[in-house]
């Protein structure tokens, strides 16, 4: 992988669609880390609410956790915008590109899947067969079929579908001028926001029942379109001033969004989420040395297993605490965080990367997770 982000006054010669391998841009890797955790966190908040008396903001923002997905969509319709456009112009192509994605993303959705089947022995048939094939969030007459089996792979299921359908947005936004992407890209934006991502509860973990912002794929395509647009102009970008202000300010704009009582209007968070992207995958200044840094990379790459074995690792560990004649209670609960670190560290060097390179011979990692 290359260690270097692409500096502005090459920007284009870098990044020119016959490029056989653009250059990594390893500060969209750094921050996936802190996406996943977000979600972690999120998922932790029951717990942190029955055992402290936690601040009006910050509840409000580790309840708003679950925003960290639509950042993921947003984030890899850049990234696959960056990586692939003028690369899938035929069957030919579309079929190595499917076969790099599934080498990306399935060896640990299958894994997390195994993990957490001696804990969902009751789920049905159907449920899993949908959840095998990755389509469990496609049926809009089972809307709880979403959360089967391994509860965060819904979110899995909707990226299949976008993986599936981005060749045809790609050609077809590709052949858009700078201008006109800029339009779809606020238009995308605006419908993002307003549609204010629909919520549905989906189940029951453990005695509690979870609500999670989970609608069709179709409903999530705003978000990733944005993303592809984004990723179009990166492309297209060339040199600039530099203006890292405009990310710490769009970061601090998303903080505090994430931290106030507005309801499902919280959802405009997508408006300096996308600032924070395109600034940080455009500057070499502090933020982006920083997010590009060697344990911040380690980190984001093994930031999708973090996503995906949350539940294993917190069952698994609740399991050998109930063993070891202790109750999973605020040690193990704090402790599941590091475990799940350290052991996505693990299945991300020795298991994701060897199985991602056996399945698609001759792939290099990718210039960001995705």
């Amino acid at each position: 992988m290359p260690s270097l982000i692409p500096e502005r006054n090459t920007a284009q010669a870098l990044c020119s669609p016959q490029s056989a391998r653009r250059p990594a841009l390893l500060a969209l890797t750094g921050v996936r880390f802190f996406a996943a955790f977000y979600v972690v966190l999120f998922h932790t908040l029951p717990f942190l609410k029955s055992r402290f008396q936690l601040n009006s903001g910050l509840e409000h923002f580790l309840s708003n956790g679950n925003l960290a997905v639509a950042f993921f969509y947003l984030l890899s319709g850049f990234i696959l915008a960056y990586t692939y456009e003028g690369k899938v112009e035929n069957l030919r192509d579309y079929v190595r590109y499917l076969r790099a994605r599934f080498a990306r993303i399935y060896p640990v959705y299958l894994l997390a899947l195994l993990m957490i089947l001696p804990f969902q022995l009751k789920t049905a048939l159907v449920a899993r067969l949908a959840v095998l094939f990755m389509v469990q969030a496609w049926n809009p007459a089972y809307p709880g079929l979403a959360g089967a089996w391994n509860y965060p792979a819904w979110s899995l299921s909707v990226e299949a579908f976008f993986y599936v359908t981005f060749p045809v947005f790609l050609i077809a936004m590709s052949k858009c001028s700078a201008r006109t992407l800029r339009l779809v890209m606020s238009v995308f934006l605006l419908v993002s926001v307003v549609l204010h991502t629909p919520t549905m509860v989906l189940g029951v973990w453990n005695g509690t029942t979870y609500g999670l912002l989970i609608p069709l794929p179709v409903l999530r395509l705003p978000e990733f379109l944005v993303g592809v647009a984004l990723g179009l102009l990166f492309l297209r970008s060339g040199q600039r001033p530099r203006r890292s202000v405009l990310f710490y300010l769009a970061a601090a704009s998303a903080v505090v969004v994430l931290s106030l009582p507005i309801g499902n209007w919280v959802s405009i968070v997508m408006i300096p989420a996308s600032y924070m992207l395109y600034e940080l995958a455009f500057s070499d200044a502090l933020p982006a040395r920083l997010f590009s840094s060697g344990p911040l990379v380690l980190l984001g790459g093994a930031s999708y297993a973090i996503y995906l074995l949350q539940y294993p690792v917190r069952a698994w560990t609740k399991l050998l605490f109930s063993y070891a004649g202790a109750s999973f209670s605020f040690l193990g609960i704090a402790l599941t965080p590091v475990l799940l670190t350290v052991f996505s560290i693990a299945v991300f060097r020795y298991w994701e990367e060897p199985v991602r390179k056996l399945l698609h011979p001759g792939s290099a990692s990718s210039n960001a997770k995705n």
